[in-house]
């Protein structure tokens, strides 16, 4: 598949490509958000070829330390839609992961006072939390480059980063996983 914007919005969808991650369409009334129902359906696609993805990845015996890494709000946890409720087809994926030997790890942009709530919020909708990176104490140098920067200890530590999963391009900027998958953000109105 070739990767060439002649618009705006194509541009965004080429960098979405050049980084091998799949997209979903957000559609045409994407300033209102879907309902939970259809917002659900849109995230079922993804979350399926991420089960997949880490199905044939983690088949046999993985080398190194394999290793998820989630976004937490509108990725892990239901953010908008059922508060502190994980998205039950990324749970379900995660869980796969780790019972084949894959570490579950988490970067966010919350506020790292904020890690022992999310810890307890990540763990109460079912999660395992083998690692959570949050952004640093101080001035920020901006969402994507946090998650870059988590992505970067999370390699440091040992890890490799077999899948990325967020709904923001964001999450995904900057590389540093083996493969991306993006739920829908509706153009980031869903944050």
């Amino acid at each position: 598949m070739r990767c060439i914007p002649k618009t705006a919005s194509q541009a965004v969808a080429a960098v979405v490509c050049a980084a091998g991650l799949t997209l979903t369409a957000a559609p045409a009334h994407a300033a209102s958000l879907p309902s939970k129902s259809q917002w659900l359906r849109d995230v079922a696609p993804v979350a399926a070829n991420l089960h997949s993805y880490l199905e044939d990845r983690l088949a046999g015996s993985p080398s190194g330390h394999p290793a998820v890494v989630l976004d937490i709000d509108n990725t892990s946890l239901a953010t908008h839609y059922d508060e502190g409720k994980p998205i039950q087809a990324i749970l379900d994926a995660t869980r796969y992961a780790h019972n084949h030997g894959a570490a579950v790890l988490f970067a966010s942009y919350r506020s790292p006072d904020s890690a022992s709530s999310t810890i307890k919020q990540l763990k109460n909708a079912g999660y395992t939390v083998d690692g959570l990176c949050l952004k640093p104490h101080g001035e920020s140098p901006g969402k994507a480059a946090v998650k870059l920067g988590c992505r970067k200890q999370y390699e440091a530590k040992g890890y490799t980063l077999i899948a990325n999963v967020g709904n923001r391009s964001t999450d995904f900027e900057g590389g540093h996983y083996e493969k991306g998958f993006k739920l829908p953000s509706y153009n980031n109105a869903l944050s």
